[in-house]
């Protein structure tokens, strides 16, 4: 396998983190085998359908568990060999880790519900949803990200209980149902762990219930739901559940961003929101591109502000994805096609520069230690010939996006 050789060199050379992976997980060099399983990514159709394929409908829920760990850590390890080998471009792979974890919540989803429904029966009438909040949301998450995820419920007016063996209030049982799904996402098994959720966007935060009522979610997002909470809104995606409760959860979030606010007073929030967090995370290398001045942050905090400004008299603007919803500014007049183009660019460059270091190191990038592999391959992602146009390219895109970001939501 003189091919399979040379990839894994590549790996070796290359990608650290995928090389440490290749070497605690035994079956995923079966991966390199099978070639067809390197020419394209996966869709979610597709994904869905293997993962069927792999868990039979009388297997046991651990058995599920570990199956859904293999599943998940080859596919999103395929993504990553795609990458690298210059087979899929970066900005594609945020979609294809997005479809993984989509595939795997959902149908953990429909094995927690049944395995509860065991014991405790269910809700008539009930039904539950999953938002996709951040990079799951937006649809750009890495081979590193979390889950950022609310959990929202609704049950017929006059339901009080489950209806089993063991009966359970409505929010009770709901709460017992995000919990065992939570951890089917986290716990590890002898498969090894799968993804880190993160549920401090649900409101009233990490001391609120885990999962929270179509009326709750409605409430809060009327009178309580800060700007950073609205914000954070802009990215909110139902991506499991009934389909009448998603559409009405959706409802909820359209007309909270739709909401007419002082766009001063949004600015101001918005400026102090990052203010506090440069003061936490400085963001000291330019490579840090979440929270570099220009980076990532910089970009998502003008965005997200425009959206509220303008979600009232322009709707046309609401979308999850960054480049998405810059075209949309642009086409609305909302922002300036000189701008609107800097950070398109700016983004395009860091998101798929953060693509490829979440797949190729662990923690953060050290020019002076970096292998010439790795080098190669940032400046292959960014369309330059050498590592060292790649640091100038961004230094300067960095500069110029912090500038609009300075105009729009200050400094």
């Amino acid at each position: 396998h003189e091919e399979l050789l040379r990839l894994i060199a590549a790996i070796m050379g290359s990608a650290p983190r995928l090389t440490t992976q290749l070497a605690h997980a035994p079956p995923t060099p079966e991966a390199l085998l099978d070639p067809a399983g390197l020419l394209a990514l996966p869709t979610r159709v597709e994904l869905d359908r293997q993962f069927a394929e792999m868990v039979a409908p009388s297997s046991r829920y651990e058995a599920v568990l570990d199956t859904a760990r293999r599943f998940a850590h080859e596919q999103i390890f395929r993504v990553g060999v795609q990458v690298i080998e210059g087979i899929a471009k970066p900005d594609a792979a945020g979609p294809a880790f997005t479809a993984i974890a989509e595939t795997v919540i959902t149908a953990l989803l429909a094995r927690s519900e049944a395995e509860l429904a065991e014991n405790h029966g269910r809700i008539k009438g009930g039904a539950f949803a999953v938002i996709a909040m951040g990079k799951l949301g937006a649809a750009e998450m890495t081979a590193g990200s979390d889950l950022d995820l609310i959990f929202v419920y609704d049950a017929l007016p006059g339901t009080e209980q489950s209806d089993g063996a063991k009966p359970l209030a409505v929010s009770q049982y709901y709460a017992r149902l995000a919990q065992r799904l939570i951890a089917a996402l986290t716990a590890p098994t002898a498969e090894g762990g799968l993804y880190e959720v993160d549920m401090q966007l649900r409101p009233t935060g990490s001391q609120g219930p885990a999962a929270v009522s179509l009326e709750a979610f409605t409430r809060y997002h009327a009178a309580q739901s800060w700007t950073w909470e609205r914000m954070a809104l802009t990215r909110a995606r139902v991506i499991a559940g009934a389909p009448i409760l998603a559409g009405a959860v959706r409802e909820v979030i359209r007309h909270t961003l739709c909401r007419r606010a002082d766009k001063a007073v949004l600015r101001a929030d918005a400026s102090e929101m990052r203010r506090k967090v440069a003061a936490q995370y400085p963001g000291k290398s330019p490579f840090d591109l979440k929270y570099a001045p220009g980076g990532l942050m910089d970009i998502d905090f003008a965005v997200q502000l425009l959206q509220l400004q303008y979600g009232e008299s322009d709707p046309a603007i609401l979308a999850q994805g960054t480049q998405e919803v810059l075209h949309r500014l642009k086409s609305e007049a909302i922002l300036s096609e000189a701008d609107a183009i800097i950070l398109a660019t700016a983004a395009e460059l860091q998101l798929a520069l953060l693509q490829v270091l979440r797949i190729a190191v662990e923690g953060p990038l050290d020019p002076a230690s970096a292998t010439p592999g790795l080098k190669a391959l940032l400046a292959r992602a960014a369309g330059v010939a050498r590592f060292e146009s790649l640091q100038r390219l961004l230094a300067d895109l960095q500069s110029r996006a912090h500038a609009v970001f300075a105009h729009l939501v200050g400094e």
